[in-house]
């Protein structure tokens, strides 16, 4: 065999096997890129889960909004008829949190390590729980099934949209479209099973997508706070999400071991 198609061979195998380390390298570029451009934060940013509240909060004091839920969710009731409800919705708000972790652990490049992925969750969290929460016991707005009045804004829609979102800023465009198919069937569930108001899961659905971005913001500075801009061995951090099924309220744990 000539020199010439030996080196010919060689070349092709050396091509052969590093295009899935430059892909890979890339991969890993483009990650760490996202990642940096997450936690910047810009004003523009703002625009579309302000936007989200605002429609919903105006169902609170606009006549043609509150009209609005008043008639669609007699149409979301008329679809339903006399089947039970489906209580798809208890988990389904919470499957974007599992694929985030899933590709997280299955190796696939977000620009994040382990810690700072339950930073950012257990920092989310806590946002959209105080967002939630506070606007559900000051608002007082009774559920179209009469069961409380706390249907203003949806939890379970605010904890979908927030890891919707979370898996596109991690992810990407397309991920993050499997995400908010996700978050859109819970708000869907929300109002078929007559739990919430329109204006209730279009509210709750800035406020997740708003609570995944101050994640982000934040980040920086809790690791400064925290001194985890550098590797540390010994240091652990957990977080436990938890639902009280009596109450009909969620949490989450937070542990920080040194």
């Amino acid at each position: 065999m000539k020199i010439a198609s030996i080196s010919n061979i060689i070349l092709a195998l050396i091509l052969l096997i590093s295009a899935p380390l430059q892909a890979a390298e890339k991969s890993d570029s483009i990650a760490q890129q996202r990642a940096i451009n997450n936690t910047q934060f810009k004003p523009k940013q703002l625009i579309l889960p302000a936007a989200l509240i605002a429609v919903g909060a105006s169902s609170l004091f606009l006549a043609p909004m509150e009209e609005l839920d008043h008639s669609l969710n007699r149409s979301f009731q008329e679809l339903r008829g006399k089947h039970n409800r489906i209580q798809l919705d208890e988990y389904l708000r919470f499957a974007p949190l599992a694929a985030n972790y899933v590709l997280h652990f299955s190796g696939v490049k977000s620009g994040y390590n382990t810690r700072d992925q339950l930073l950012l969750t257990a920092t989310s969290y806590a946002a959209m729980y105080a967002l939630t929460q506070g606007l559900k016991h000051t608002v007082n707005k009774t559920r179209p099934d009469g069961s409380d009045s706390h249907s203003f804004p949806s939890g379970h829609v605010a904890t979908a949209f927030l890891s919707a979102e979370q898996l596109r800023m991690n992810y990407g465009t397309w991920w993050g479209v499997a995400g908010y198919t996700f978050a859109t069937g819970t708000a869907f569930l929300r109002l078929y099973n007559n739990r919430h108001w329109f204006g209730d899961v279009i509210g709750a659905a800035g406020i997740g997508i708003l609570s995944a971005r101050i994640g982000y913001w934040l980040l920086p500075l809790e690791k400064k706070i925290l001194g985890l801009n550098k590797e540390q061995a010994n240091t652990s951090f957990f977080a436990f999400p938890s639902y009280n099924n009596l109450t009909k309220s969620y949490g989450i744990a937070l542990a920080l071991q040194f």
